[in-house]
């Protein structure tokens, strides 16, 4: 069996490694000259545990992405070798409550009582799930002193610690690209960017490459491409059965001077406020922006 992967993002990179596991021969296609070195790298590397949607009144966001974070840290520590505490992750994130947020305070400790009660439901004897940290004491408050030590108390009108960090994006992808680079059974393909996929014998994917046209086909081809991904469905006839968001994320990183204090990681609830996250030497800040919704074909 030969099996193609659109797109050499983490989706498609780790798809690779879980079929190479099982024995399938796989061929990884990428547009860029690296895999992973776009949107796997230029993110904030938040782990979410579900604690920052709380425009979601069904939880099912918060039921979706922490069973997600609790698959994480074990996906790689199998995967990669990396013990759970050796990967570099962020200050836990507190969550704050803006003066302009579309939840109320109230609301917010409400909406993280409950999704802390599923998150403790779901980790139960899963003591390694989460990079081994502790997810058993409730989010708290903070004091109105600890606040205003932190933020402007006429902007910042909450704050609450959770155990919810991020890890660093840019390490964990050179980790898998060694990774990945050392499976036989991963054939990867760079330079490469996917036109179609086509019915043949098998399927049969077009490609454009710096040596031309080339087409190759394969038993079974998963699409995990950002760019072109709804396209490449739409030929095939699959399309998407509720309205899709288009987010573009902005964000820059950097380094603090030595002895510079470092501020909390914090993400601001919920509104158009972005989050800053706190490494042992340096922040990342992140805002995301929706377009307009992408509705489903008739």
């Amino acid at each position: 069996m030969r099996v193609g992967i659109l797109g050499g993002g983490l989706q498609g990179c780790c798809v690779a490694l879980s079929l190479a596991e099982r024995g399938i021969k796989v061929t990884l296609f990428d547009r860029n000259e690296q895999l992973l070195s776009r949107t796997a790298i230029a993110n904030e590397g938040k782990v979410h545990l579900g604690y920052m949607y709380a425009n979601d009144p069904s939880h099912s966001t918060a039921r979706l992405m922490l069973q997600e974070a609790l698959a994480f840290a074990p996906f790689f520590t199998r995967h990669l070798g990396l013990a759970k505490d050796s990967m570099t992750v962020s200050r836990p994130a507190a969550y704050v409550v803006h003066r302009d947020s579309q939840r109320t305070p109230e609301q917010v400790s409400r909406y993280l009582t409950i999704v802390h009660a599923l998150i403790r439901e779901a980790s139960e004897g899963r003591s390694d799930a989460y990079f081994g940290r502790d997810l058993s004491d409730e989010p708290r408050m903070w004091s109105a002193a600890q606040r205003e030590a932190e933020f402007d108390p006429e902007v910042a009108l909450a704050a609450f610690d959770t155990p919810e960090v991020a890890i660093d994006p840019v390490a964990l992808a050179g980790a898998l690209r060694d990774r990945i680079g050392a499976d036989r059974r991963i054939d990867i393909r760079l330079n490469h960017k996917v036109l179609s996929v086509e019915d043949a014998d098998t399927l049969e994917v077009a490609l454009e490459s710096s040596s031309g046209a080339i087409r190759e086909r394969f038993d079974h081809v998963v699409n995990a491409l950002w760019d072109g991904r709804f396209a490449i469905n739409e030929n095939r006839g699959l399309r998407p059965n509720r309205p899709w968001l288009h987010r573009l994320k902005y964000g820059v990183s950097f380094r603090l001077p030595a002895g510079a204090n470092l501020p909390p990681s914090a993400t601001f609830v919920s509104g158009p406020f972005g989050e800053v996250v706190s490494y042992g030497d340096g922040l990342t800040y992140t805002k995301s922006h929706l377009s307009e919704p992408v509705r489903p074909l008739a």
